[in-house]
Formats: C-alpha cells, sequence, structure tokens
C-alpha cells in the first residue's frame, strides 16, 4: 500500500480544503516532513490512518476531537486518500462524527461519521464499518498492525531499546500477540496447584478418618488404638485390614446378643400382661366400698333439694312472667316525669325570645338604609384602581433611563479595557513563539532520563526486598531452632509417659480375673459361670491398677503423643520454610551479586546489600533531579503551546467583543431619548404624586367599605337566626304537651295488667314477689344444683352394678410378688440392650469410615500420579526446572521473533556504525536460578568486548534504537501474511546525532527507500533539511496551518 494523494478539510490544524500529492515525489525515495512545533506534522499520518481505518495515531487523540477549531461553519470535517495496492487504485473518503455551528440561529449540530471506497473496477462501498471492514481485507492488516509497520512514533525507539526483559516482553506480548502461551503456563500452574490441593486433602481426609475410628476396650482395641494415635499416610492400609477384622467380630456378637434379647421381651410383656390384670381386679374392689360409701351421703341430701325444687319454680313465675309487666309501667311512669319537666322549661324560654327579636330587628333595618354610602365608596375605589397600572408605568421608565445611563458608562469604560488588551495579547503571542523554539527537543531528553529512572527504582526495589528477605530469614532459622527444642522436649514426656503406660496395661490385663472378683458377692450371679456361691475369689495383686486408672494414663498418654505429634510436624514445616527462603535468598542476591561465596553469603549479604543501596540512591537523587529540570522544561513548553492557543482565541473574542460593545453604544443611547420623551407624557395624565399615594387612598377607603358590609351582615344573620330559633320552639311546645296527654294514658293501662298477673300468679302482695324474685344466673345456678344432685344418684346406682359383677367370685392379689418378678427380666433386659447399642454404636461409626477409608486410599494413589505429570509439565512451560535454564514458554517463543528482529536490525546498524557495534540477545543468565531471554547486549568489534547496550552513547543509542524499530517492523511485515505496505513515516529523534552520524543514519534510510518504498520522516532539525531535498513544508498561522512541497 502506498499513499498517492491526501485531501484534508477541517480537519485538527487545516482549516480549509489541503491537499497533499504524494505522487509528486515518484512514488519512491526519502522525503521530510517539517515545520513549526504544533503546525501538524503529525497529522498528516493521523490522516492516513484515519481515512484507512477511522483511527487517529495518537495515543490521546480521539476521532471524536479531529474536526479543526479554525473550519468555518459551512465547511465539513472529512479526509479522502488515494492510494496505490498491488498495482491498482484505490480512493477512500472517510468523515468523523462532529459537531459544527448551525448555519443559521444559534446552538450546534451533530454530522454522523461516514465513509465510501471506491474500487478499481468502479464499484463503491459505504458505510463507516463496512469500509474499514474492506480495508483490513485488502491490506491483509487492521489498525495497530499498520501503525507498528508504518510508523515509528517519537519517543518509542529508544523506549524499546532500553526496557527491561519484562517491559520487552510486555511490548511483545502487544506486537506478536504471544498472550496466548503466557495463558497456558498459567493454566499449567494453577492445574498443579490444584492437583497438590487434592492430593493434600484426601491425605488429610485419610488421617481424618482413621483418627475417627471407634476401638472397644479389649486387647485388640487397645493395639489398634495404639497404631491410630501414631498414624501416617503410609500405614492407612494396614490400619484398614485391622479394622475390618474388627467390624467382621462386632457384627457377629451383635446378632447373638440381639437373639437374647428378643428372647426377654416376649418374657417380659407376659409378666407385665399379668400385673395389668391383677392391678384392675384390686382397683374394682376399691371402687365398690367409695360408691357404697357415696350412696349413704346422698339418701342423707334428699329434704334439701326438694325445697330447692320449690324455690325455683316461685324465682321463674317472678322473672319471666310478672317482671317484664313491671318494668312497663315504672318505663311510663319515667316518661310522664320527663316530659312535664320539658314543657316548663321551653315555655319560659319563648317569653324570653320574643324580647330580644324586637331589638335585634331595629338594629337589622338602621343598617339596611346604610347602602347608598356602601355604593359610593365602591366605585370610587374601582375608579383609582384602574388607574395603577398607569404609576407602575411611569416608575418602571424611570427604572429603566437609569439601568440605560449605568450601561452607557460601562461600556465606555469596557471597550477602552479591550484596546489595551489587545496590545498585550500581541506581545504575549511574540514571547511565547521564542519559547517553544528553544524547546523543540526536550521530549526524547525526558524519555531517555525516565527509562534510567525505571532501572535504578527496579535495582533499589530487588535490593530492599532482598534486605527483607535476608531479615525474615534470620527470624526463621531462630523460631526453627526454638519449635527443634520443643519437639525435644515434648519427646522426652511422651517417652516417659509411654512407659509407665504400659507397664500398668500389661498388670491389668495380666490381674483380669482378681479385678473381676473384687466385686463380686455372694447371692449375685457370677457374669463368666453364673454361680451365686464364690468361696475362693481370685485376689488381685497389690500393683494392678483399676480400670479407671488405667484409662486416666492412657488420656495422658494419647495427650503426651499428640503434643510431640504437633511439636514435630510444626518443626519439620518450619526446617522447610528455611530451607525454602535461604534458597530463594540465594537465587535472589546472585543477581545482583554473582560473585559472592554462597557459603558464607549470609555473613556478607548484609554490608554488599547497603553499600550497593546507597550508591544506587546516589545516582537515583542525580537522575531525580535532571529528570525535575527536564519536566519542569516539558511542563513549560506544553503550557507554552496551550497559552499561544489561549491567545490566539483570545485575540479573535477581543476583536469580537470590541465589535459589539460598539453597537450596544449606539443602541443605548437611541433608547434614552425615546423613553425620556414617553415619561414626561405619562405623569401629565396622574391625579397623584406617585403610586403608593394612590395605593393609600385606596386602601382606606376598602377599609371604610369592608366595616359597612360587616356590620350589616352581622345584623341580618343575627335577626334570621333569632327568628328561626324562636318559630322552632312554639312548634317543640306544642308536640310535647300532645306526647304528655298519651304517656298519662299509656301509664295507667300499664299498671291494671301488672297489678292482675301478681294476682294470678300466687304473689299476695308485691312484697311477696320481690322476695321471690331472682336473677337469671341464680335461677341457673339452682338448676345445676338440682340436676348435679339428680346425675350422681344415677352415677353411683351404675357403679353400684358395674362393681357388683366385675368382683362376683374374686380375691384381691399380691402386687409386690409380680412386680419383683418383672425387675428382674427388665434388668437382664437393660445389660443386653446396653452390650447391643454399644456395638451398634461402634459398627455405625466403623463401617462407614472402613467404606470411604478404602475410597480415600484409592483416590490418593491416583491423585498422586497426576500431580507428578501436572508438575513436571508446569515447571517445564514456566522455566522452573531445577538444573535447567529459567525460559519460559512464552519467553522461548518471544525470544524466537526476537532473534529475528536483532538480525534485520543489524543490517542496519552495521551501516550506520561502520560495521563496530552488532546487537546480541543475552541467552544465558548468569546462573541457573534467574530468568532471561530478553536482554540486549552489544558486541563492540572494535574492543571485542560485549558490553551492556544501555552503555552506549545519546548518538549511538539512537542508532541503535532505529535499526531495532526499524527491524521490529520488517519482521512485523514479514509476519502479516505477505502485506506489501509500502510506506514508513518516522517521528523525530534525529537531534542528538552528531554529523557524521546523521549522515550514517540518513544513508541507512536511503537504502530503506531504494526499490519501491516510500519514507517520510517527520522532524524541524534544520541539517535534515539541508540533506533532504525533497520536503513537504507545514506553516501555521492565525487561521490554521497550509501545506507546500518544497523538491
Amino acid at each position: 500500500m502506498k499513499p498517492l494523494k491526501v485531501v484534508m478539510s477541517a480537519f485538527c490544524p487545516y482549516a480549509g480544503r489541503t491537499e497533499l500529492d504524494l505522487a509528486a515525489f515518484g512514488g519512491q525515495g526519502l522525503f521530510l516532513i517539517t515545520g513549526d512545533t504544533g503546525a501538524g506534522k503529525t497529522t498528516i499520518f493521523d490522516a492516513i490512518a484515519f481515512a484507512l481505518f477511522g483511527e487517529a495515531s495518537g495515543c490521546t487523540r480521539t476521532v471524536d476531537t479531529l474536526r479543526s477549531d479554525f473550519a468555518e461553519p459551512n465547511t465539513k470535517t472529512y479526509v479522502e486518500l488515494t492510494f496505490l495496492h498491488k498495482d491498482k487504485i484505490y480512493s477512500i473518503t472517510r468523515n468523523p462524527r462532529y459537531e459544527r455551528p448551525k448555519k443559521s440561529g444559534e446552538g450546534v449540530t451533530t454530522e454522523n461519521s461516514d465513509a465510501t471506497l471506491q474500487l478499481p473496477d468502479g464499484d463503491i462501498i459505504t458505510g463507516y464499518r463496512d469500509v474499514t471492514a474492506k480495508i483490513v481485507e485488502l491490506l491483509g492488516i487492521n489498525y495497530r498492525q499498520f501503525k507498528q509497520i508504518a510508523m515509528i512514533a517519537q519517543g518509542e525507539f529508544l523506549q524499546l531499546l532500553l526496557a527491561d526483559s519484562k517491559e520487552r516482553g510486555d511490548i511483545f506480548r502487544r506486537v506478536f500477540n504471544t498472550d496466548l502461551y503466557q495463558t497456558a503456563q498459567r493454566l499449567l500452574k494453577d492445574s498443579e496447584r490444584e492437583a497438590k490441593k487434592r492430593c493434600e486433602s484426601i491425605e488429610q481426609s485419610i488421617l481424618q478418618y482413621i483418627s475417627g475410628i471407634a476401638c472397644p476396650e479389649s486387647e485388640q482395641g487397645q493395639m489398634l488404638s495404639a497404631k491410630i494415635g501414631i498414624a501416617t499416610i503410609h500405614t492407612a492400609e494396614d490400619i484398614l485390614s485391622e479394622l475390618l477384622a474388627l467390624i467382621t467380630a462386632d457384627t457377629t456378637l451383635r446378632d447373638s446378643l440381639k437373639q437374647q434379647a428378643d428372647r426377654l421381651d416376649k418374657e417380659l410383656a407376659a409378666q407385665i400382661a399379668m400385673i395389668t390384670q391383677a392391678q384392675y381386679i384390686n382397683q374394682a374392689f376399691a371402687d365398690l366400698k367409695v360408691a357404697q360409701e357415696k350412696q349413704k351421703a346422698l339418701t342423707e341430701r334428699q329434704g334439701e333439694h326438694n325445697g330447692k325444687k320449690k324455690t325455683l319454680q316461685d324465682a321463674e313465675k317472678a322473672l319471666y312472667t310478672v317482671s317484664p309487666l313491671e318494668a312497663a309501667y315504672l318505663r311510663e311512669q319515667e316518661t310522664e316525669q320527663k316530659l312535664t319537666q320539658s314543657i316548663t322549661a321551653l315555655d319560659i324560654e319563648i317569653q324570653a325570645q320574643i324580647k330580644d327579636l324586637e331589638t335585634v330587628q331595629t338594629a337589622y333595618q338602621a343598617e339596611k338604609e346604610k347602602e347608598p354610602e356602601r355604593e359610593k365608596l365602591a366605585s370610587a375605589i374601582d375608579r383609582l384602581t384602574k388607574m395603577l397600572p398607569q404609576y407602575d408605568a411611569s416608575e418602571l421608565l424611570e427604572r429603566e433611563l437609569e439601568k440605560l445611563a449605568e450601561k452607557q458608562s460601562a461600556i465606555c469604560e469596557t471597550l477602552e479595557k479591550l484596546q489595551q488588551q489587545k496590545a498585550d495579547l500581541l506581545a504575549q503571542k511574540n514571547n511565547l513563539n521564542e519559547e517553544l523554539e528553544q524547546l523543540a527537543d526536550i521530549e526524547v531528553k525526558v524519555s531517555a532520563c525516565e527509562q534510567e529512572a525505571k532501572q535504578l527504582q527496579a535495582t533499589q526495589s530487588g535490593l530492599l526486598d532482598l534486605q527483607g528477605s535476608l531479615s525474615r530469614l534470620s527470624k526463621l532459622q531462630s523460631e526453627s531452632t526454638r519449635l527443634l527444642q520443643q519437639f525435644t522436649d515434648a519427646q522426652g514426656v511422651f517417652q516417659t509417659v509411654n512407659t509407665v503406660y504400659m507397664e500398668k496395661e500389661t498388670a491389668f490385663f495380666r490381674e483380669q480375673a482378681g479385678l473381676l472378683a473384687a466385686s463380686l458377692e455372694d447371692g449375685n450371679p457370677c457374669p463368666v459361670c453364673g454361680s451365686t456361691v464364690h468361696p475362693n475369689k481370685a485376689t488381685p495383686a497389690a500393683d494392678a491398677p483399676s480400670e479407671a486408672e488405667l484409662n486416666e494414663l492412657k488420656q495422658k498418654t494419647d495427650l503426651a503423643r499428640q503434643n510431640m505429634q504437633e511439636a514435630s510436624e510444626q518443626s519439620a514445616a518450619k526446617l522447610a520454610e528455611v530451607k525454602l527462603a535461604r534458597e530463594q535468598l540465594v537465587h535472589a542476591a546472585g543477581a545482583y551479586f554473582p560473585d559472592i561465596d554462597k557459603s558464607i553469603m549470609q555473613e556478607q549479604l548484609s554490608a554488599l546489600i547497603e553499600s550497593a543501596l546507597a550508591e544506587s540512591i546516589q545516582r537515583k537523587k542525580e537522575n531525580d533531579e535532571q529528570y525535575l529540570q527536564l519536566k519542569e522544561q516539558v511542563s513549560r513548553k506544553n503550557q507554552s503551546k496551550e497559552q499561544l492557543a489561549s491567545l490566539e482565541r483570545s485575540l479573535q473574542t477581543n476583536e469580537e467583543a470590541t465589535t459589539l460593545n460598539e453597537q450596544q453604544k449606539n443602541n443605548i443611547i437611541s433608547d434614552i431619548a425615546s423613553k425620556t420623551g414617553e415619561l414626561k407624557a405619562l405623569k401629565s395624565s396622574l391625579e397623584y404624586a406617585d403610586r403608593q399615594q394612590a395605593a393609600a387612598s385606596i386602601e382606606e377607603w376598602t377599609g371604610n367599605l369592608n366595616s359597612l358590609k360587616e356590620a350589616f351582615r352581622q345584623a341580618e344573620e343575627a335577626y334570621h337566626a333569632l327568628k328561626n330559633k324562636l318559630e322552632g320552639n312554639q312548634t317543640l311546645l306544642s308536640d310535647q304537651r300532645e306526647r304528655l296527654t298519651n304517656t298519662i294514658q299509656t301509664k295507667q293501662q300499664a299498671l291494671a295488667a301488672y297489678t292482675k298477673k301478681l294476682s294470678e300468679c300466687d304473689f299476695p302482695n308485691e312484697e311477696a314477689y320481690h322476695s321471690a324474685l331472682k336473677t337469671e344466673s341464680e335461677i341457673s345456678e339452682l338448676k345445676h344444683s338440682i340436676d348435679q344432685y339428680q346425675n350422681e344418684v344415677q352415677a353411683v346406682e351404675q357403679d353400684l352394678r358395674r362393681l357388683s359383677k366385675e368382683t362376683e367370685n374374686k380375691q384381691k392379689q399380691d402386687m409386690e410378688q409380680l412386680e419383683a418378678a418383672k425387675q428382674k427380666l427388665k434388668q437382664e433386659k437393660r445389660q443386653a440392650d446396653e452390650s447391643i447399642r454399644t456395638l451398634i454404636a461402634r459398627l455405625g461409626t466403623n463401617e462407614p469410615i472402613a467404606k470411604a477409608l478404602g475410597r480415600a486410599i484409592s483416590d490418593a494413589v491416583a491423585c498422586q500420579q497426576e500431580y507428578l505429570l501436572l508438575s513436571n509439565l508446569s515447571k517445564t512451560a514456566n522455566g522452573e526446572l531445577a538444573g535447567k535454564q529459567k525460559l519460559a514458554f512464552e519467553q522461548y517463543v518471544q525470544a524466537s521473533y526476537f532473534n529475528q528482529i536483532l538480525i534485520e536490525a543489524n543490517k542496519r546498524l552495521k551501516i550506520m556504525t561502520n560495521s563496530r557495534f552488532e546487537l546480541l540477545r543475552r541467552e544465558d543468565a548468569a546462573d541457573l536460578r534467574s530468568q532471561t531471554g530478553l536482554e540486549i547486549d552489544v558486541l563492540d568489534h572494535y574492543t571485542g568486548r560485549i558490553r551492556s547496550v544501555k552503555s552506549l552513547s545519546g548518538g549511538e543509542s539512537f542508532k541503535a534504537s532505529l535499526s531495532l524499530a526499524l527491524g521490529l517492523s520488517d519482521v512485523i511485515q514479514s509476519y502479516a501474511g505477505g502485506v506489501e505496505i509500502d510506506t514508513l513515516f518516522i517521528d523525530e529523534g534525529f537531534g542528538a546525532l552528531d554529523a557524521e552520524s546523521l549522515e550514517q543514519a540518513i544513508q541507512t534510510l536511503v537504502g530503506l527507500a531504494a526499490g519501491n518504498r516510500l519514507v517520510g520522516i517527520i522532524s524541524h532539525v534544520s541539517e535534515l533539511k539541508e540533506r533532504i531535498d525533497r520536503q513537504v513544508v507545514i506553516r501555521k498561522n492565525n487561521s490554521g496551518s497550509d501545506i507546500y512541497l518544497k523538491s
């Protein structure tokens, strides 16, 4: 791909349509792009990249910011590129999404992004993304690859040359996409780590299963328990075999005991049935005696029961027959009394209301006669209120005239300030242009300083880490010594306690017969032979321990064994930690002190680190001072650029503001004359001097009018309210007199009915009736007492008949004898069940453990085999094999690319240094414990020595970095599948070369441009202007930048 013509419209600093005809250079050779700083030299490559891929080359510039600030509102922003590819001509036009001022009115409008591509056969492809996809298909590369192949950007030469192995690896990872191999390394490392965790988890599970085994108190159980106490992963299979044998023995004993328990269950059930029948018979005799005594007591209460029945009959007649009629009579009597009192009170109130009505009516008539006065006040208020807006208009005109006078004064003052500001801005602009010329090459110096600072910082960080590792190693060694002593102490305690336990255990089992005989009593059966007579009991030895004493000793032994094992594990872990820390320290120290004697390294290392740190800190201090000075100059340069752009905008703003203020001044003078005449005419027609006086009159009249209206309203309301209340009371009095007559008649009728009912119910007078009257609850309680007596009589009679029948021909039973037989059977059954429960619990624990332990042992073997395989693969891929070079998989692939880059780079470096220097990849580390592969050394053929590339001078570093960048571009292009990119842009970097080196660099680039390749150098170095005739010259001014060709 070779660009023939680039057209930029309203693009970055180019305000209008700007055309660059690269075909004028003949399509090959070397040319120079030169111009002022910030004029738009790199923008040419931006335009080509944007046209092809829709992206800009700068790391901070985005597509949305490509429109020129100098462009007119009606000028479109776009790039048009005509290029040659495989002897065919293509034309592409692309515009970004941008906002521009509206052509009419205020505000902005948005132009959406778009692109078109004309193919050699005349077909046209449209659409922003579709065109980009077609370009990628045609060229065979994407935007990132195009930038790496066709553009060597400012400041990136030296970065690639001076980067350390890690930084260079990061660059190659992005360029050659080697992150796939890094991912493979990480996945293998993760797989190894997970396999190791699984093995450790399975081993932990095996030991946990073993620790959960339940052992009997037998000799076999004691031996198994001792093995469990010191179990390891290697003794697991032996313990499993003994566990399976124990499970078989427990299963057989459990089945035998179950048969014995079933027989005892049946005998106990039969005995319980006999006891239940005997208890029932004895209870029947006791219940019969109680029933007979209760019948006698009920017979004695018969007279009291008959009296309660007569009292109940009288109470029911009084409450349900006579009481309702008495209540009706009393209600009518109460109503008559209340009506009589109400009629008397109403009659008094009506007489008082008649007198009050005459007084209120007189006041109401007097207020009605004031209506003409109210109407006159309302008319005057309405007339003056309608005049108020004219007073407001007068005051508004006066305020507007005051503001116009203030504005006129302020604008005159502003115009004077604008003239002075313009003169100051022009002077500042000239000073900034001179300063920018002096700071043109400052960024290259900053980049070199930053690279050196990174190296020094990495060295200091590594030395501090090494110092920390040395301190940690000393602490770990002290801790390891302490833990080893703890293990020795715990081992001594265990051996002492275990010796005592083993002796006591032997004595215990030897004297079991004596211990058993000590608990025998005459009359109780022997658990061995069953005899209840014990004439010759065995006697235990004097030193034989009891079972409780033996168990206590066993607990002490187990605790001592556990303490010893824990101390052993802690000591072993700490020793491994010390070994690993020392290996890591030796490995880390070798990178900084390769000649140190490893046998006495720990004694010498502290002093060496302090010395190296002091030297590195001093060098870093000097670098920091230089860097601060350079950054201050860069900051000053950037500030000057920003200030210059700001000054251009300020001058334009100053001019616009001056014109606007002149127009505003003329408009204000005209407005003052117009509004003064209007105010004079308005004031001549007003009655009062100002609006406040007119408003005061309206307020006074309104108060008087409201008072008259309120007095009338109150008099009217008082008259009608009193009149309505009097009429209501007169009506109510008539109704209540009629109700009183009716109530007297009803009361007489109720009294006659009440008197009649007393006689019918056999009550001689009211006193007898009131004496018999009871409440509902009293009657209910009386009924309940009568019913309860009758129910008790019936129940006793039924019990007597039933119990006489049940005890017929029967005798009381002897319960003590039956209960003693039952307790004996229960004791035998309890002992059998306890033994069964112990066996079932042990089997319930041991059987699942046996199954799980068997599976876990098989899993451990398979897991260990898998871990060994993954560990070997991971160490190989990550460069961690012991005794082998530390070269990881990704570094191996990157080193292959790097070798090819150095081959291409040395072709150019040989020419530019007269065959003195050759770049070499450092293949071997100082020892096999450090990783390497991407470091660069330089071979000086004049001296025959190989040294660090960082020892090159500034000019030599530029040559080496340029060669390396060109080599990288060649290799990337070769791996892009036959891509043809016949154009290369090189941005800056030549200012550090002397005349001879500059000549050599130019000759190299001329050779690079030989054949059919077009090479453009972006620079403002004056020597290049003298050496390269074909030039693209860019000039900038206050309306943007323009281009012209020079050859």
